[in-house]
């Protein structure tokens, strides 16, 4: 279980997605808006490739 567990959490995507959440909780002051959420997973994700194959 605590395989998969640090396998989950190592995942860029995943990641990405996690900082997006809470990045976007504190804009927001609250729960954050499910689009807004995406939409910035998503840049940071491409941000995040676009560093790791420099």
């Amino acid at each position: 279980m605590t395989a998969d567990l640090d396998d989950l959490l190592d995942d860029l995507f995943l990641g990405c997605a996690l900082a997006a959440f809470v990045e976007q909780a504190i804009v927001q002051k609250g729960p954050p808006d499910v689009e807004a959420t995406r939409l910035r997973a998503y840049r940071l994700y491409e941000e995040a490739l676009a560093a790791k194959n420099r």
